[in-house]
């Protein structure tokens, strides 16, 4: 995989066509550029991606609570090693670093834990990392995420997804902003490919943006995904987050990409 999406990558530094956002529903600032379409010639198993969502503040609870610093201010030569989680629920990475890094690191595994085309299994993932009060905004969106990737995919609205349709996505490098002490926009830049039931390949670059807060949740503290107040919404759309743009093109590099250590570039 890693030789066609530096393929694609290089390609993309030409041959870049603006589409319409790839995974939209609810998504509070998101792009997505496509690569191209082809036809398939080799497996693709549908591997991550959630819905990319709006996010803020929800009560008190993340407000005045140390996290440090350690995420790079201009990006490294190798990119940032993003830490894991020190547990896990149900093979989900949890119980992240209380740091900036631990913000984007839970962003990094939303988006690897969608899996495609099933809706228990995306609502799953949205709740076990949403702030509790969140929780049925986000199971609800990660449904009409799911819903949209099936359209896309041309395959039945419900039931067993057909081969060769696939859902891939490679999380690339992030950006940073600290909103509040304890609480972060992260966005984040992904590679995408989508396998539709006739086996037409898609690529792309999506970005899309996540709130995350520092809080503690039945005794135990763990960065988690908030829906956001009107104010902060309004906040990261005047500002206009980074948009997909692909490595190594000057865009790329003024948008501020922070690209992540091991990710194809």
């Amino acid at each position: 995989m890693s030789n066609r999406i530096n393929d694609s990558m290089r390609e993309s530094r030409t041959t870049l066509l603006r589409a319409g956002v790839l995974v939209a529903i609810a998504t509070l600032v998101a792009t997505a550029v496509w690569l191209g379409a082809r036809g398939r010639t080799d497996d693709n198993t549908g591997t991550d991606k959630t819905t990319g969502d709006s996010s803020s503040q929800t009560g008190q609870q993340g407000q005045n609570v140390s996290v440090d610093q350690v995420a790079p201010d201009t990006a490294p030569a190798d990119g940032v090693v993003i830490p894991t989680g020190a547990d896990q629920i149900d093979g989900y990475p949890t119980r992240f670093p209380q740091t900036d890094l631990g913000a984007v690191a839970l962003q990094v595994e939303v988006a690897k834990a969608q899996v495609g085309f099933d809706y228990d299994q995306a609502a799953a993932v949205a709740g076990l990392y949403a702030n509790p009060e969140d929780k049925a905004v986000f199971e609800q969106r990660a449904r009409d995420a799911v819903a949209l990737r099936r359209q896309q995919a041309g395959v039945p609205k419900e039931g067993d997804v057909p081969p060769p349709a696939s859902y891939a996505v490679t999380p690339i490098a992030y950006t940073l902003e600290e909103l509040y002490t304890g609480y972060y926009a992260v966005n984040l830049l992904s590679y995408v490919t989508l396998t539709t039931a006739n086996g037409k390949v898609s690529d792309g670059l999506y970005a899309g943006t996540q709130l995350m807060r520092w809080l503690e949740v039945d005794g135990v503290r763990d960065w988690r995904l908030v829906q956001g107040s009107t104010a902060d919404i309004e906040h990261l759309v005047s500002t206009e987050q980074p948009k997909a743009v692909a490595p190594g093109t000057p865009e790329y590099k003024q948008a501020g990409w922070i690209p992540i250590n091991g990710a194809p570039q």
